[in-house]
């Protein structure tokens, strides 16, 4: 049963999509110079000759640009480590991770309109409907949501950052406001950008939406480095606001250019928008449960846990989030594939594709964990020589087995969504939040980093680990009951 309502055509696909072949260019030069020139004894069969070579799957493609884009942001963070260890000291340091975690609540500003918009733009491909009036509305839909969200921070500021950073002692009242400002206005222009990054996702040319962060990364990495080098003084905010400064303009000047060129020929469709939105909202309020339950780590271990156990545990997830990450880049690069499949009554297609990654993806972490475990001093050593810090194997064995849970929520997560039907969300997620804050809290107050850790494996255990499969279960059934 549909939940929401929008413009005719907007969300029903009529008819399925055609996806064209790409040959070798160097096959179509050989063949054009063959035919003008004529067949010769040597010449193999005209059939042979004009059979195409198989195409690289799209998918592959977004994903091995995902895979490399997130490999130059992780790897890029981790020198970031390496710098700001240095340059602002363990309990600097602490501060600036405890931002960078912060921040992820700011991508929520666009109100949930990226990804409602890329659902649309691939139900419209799939469809074979026109996207620029789509895009065009919801952009500037977007631009409004970031403006309002920006201007509330701005009067909240003190307050939230007295909130956050409060127990950072050696901060004064006005260093903390400025720091968390460097942080939340450039936080909220990367959510803007990141409708540029779902519209390529939803033309399956996803790879450009992990290069240009990767670049963005970079970017903020030099940024980082110059200020340490030149001492630029507030140290912290200087360094919070040159790392994260590139990741939102880089996308939000790419946004502008597409705007741009949209506007020529189009005009913007309130009721189009307003469909957008409709939908836009739910997402929204899926990513702030999903927020309250993976965002809420540093902000627990800010209240209980030491400096040094926020550094140590801000290295090991850097690691590990390489390992997510690139996994993480071929769920988004499933995603589009996944909605246009299901759009066509494709189950078999989808099942297909989730124990495939499933498989892959929880193979892939565990033997990374392995190479971690193995290799932690020396990552400590090049990350954060200065702090003589040792990871624990009992921290690196949690992380291996919360990530692999991750591995198997994320996916279903990935197809649900794929299909705006978010009502399994409502459901999972209030009790996981609560899970979530109330485990780890307890877990960090009696046994320190490696319970709080163990408490956000409980949470998913408990909740969606099993919810989220058999509400895919159902979805599947239930599409088969309706072609039946």
């Amino acid at each position: 049963m549909r939940t929401d309502s929008a413009p005719a055509g907007l969300d029903s696909p009529t008819h399925a999509g055609r996806r064209d072949c790409i040959d070798d260019p160097r096959d179509a030069a050989r063949l054009l110079m063959e035919d003008t020139a004529g067949p010769s004894a040597s010449s193999p069969p005209v059939t042979a000759r004009r059979r195409r070579l198989p195409a690289v799957p799209r998918i592959w493609l977004v994903a091995g640009g995902g895979w490399l884009g997130r490999i130059i942001q992780v790897l890029a963070q981790l020198l970031v480590v390496r710098i700001l260890t240095d340059h602002l000291g363990i309990e600097g340091y602490g501060v600036f991770a405890l931002l960078a975690s912060v921040a992820t609540w700011f991508t929520l500003s666009d109100l949930g309109i990226a990804i409602s918009l890329q659902n649309y733009i691939s139900e419209r491909r799939a469809g074979g409907a026109d996207v620029d009036t789509l895009m065009l509305s919801a952009s500037l839909l977007a631009i409004t949501a970031c403006a309002f969200v920006a201007l509330l921070i701005l009067f909240a500021g003190p307050l939230l950052a007295h909130f956050i950073l409060g127990d950072f002692a050696f901060l004064s009242a006005g260093y903390k406001v400025l720091a968390f400002y460097a942080m939340a206005f450039p936080g909220i222009g990367t959510a803007l950008g990141g409708i540029l990054y779902r519209i390529w996702f939803a033309q399956h040319r996803g790879y450009l939406s992990n290069l240009m962060p990767a670049a963005g990364t970079v970017l903020g990495t030099l940024g980082v480095w110059l200020a340490s080098r030149t001492q630029l003084e507030p140290a912290l905010p200087w360094s919070v606001v040159l790392f994260y400064a590139p990741m939102a303009l880089l996308p939000i000047g790419g946004l502008i250019v597409t705007l741009m060129r949209l506007a020529r020929h189009h005009r913007p469709s309130f009721e189009i928008a307003g469909a957008v939105l409709r939908r836009a909202l739910r997402f929204w309020l899926f990513g702030v449960m999903a927020a309250s339950v993976l965002q809420v780590d540093f902000i627990i271990m800010a209240k209980v846990l030491s400096a040094s156990d926020i550094v140590i545990y801000s290295i090991a997830t850097r690691v590990f989030g390489l390992v997510f990450f690139v996994y993480n880049a071929l769920l988004m690069a499933m995603w589009p594939v996944c909605s246009e499949a299901i759009a066509r009554g494709r189950w078999a297609q989808v099942h297909q594709m989730i124990r495939k990654y499933v498989v892959l993806g929880v193979a892939f972490v565990i033997v990374c964990g392995i190479g971690i475990e193995v290799t932690k001093p020396w990552i400590v050593a090049i990350l954060a020589p200065a702090s003589r810090l040792m990871i624990p194997g009992s921290v690196v064995a949690l992380l291996a087995l919360y990530y692999a849970l991750r591995v198997w929520t994320d996916t279903f997560s990935t197809v649900i969504q794929s299909t705006n039907r978010l009502g399994v969300f409502w459901i999972a997620l209030p009790f996981q939040a609560v899970f979530s804050v109330a485990f780890q809290w307890l877990g960090a107050q009696w046994l320190g980093l490696q319970g709080m850790i163990l408490g956000l494996i409980i949470c998913f255990v408990l909740t969606t680990s099993w919810i989220l499969p058999f509400a895919v279960h159902r979805l599947s059934i239930a599409n088969s009951s309706i072609k039946a």
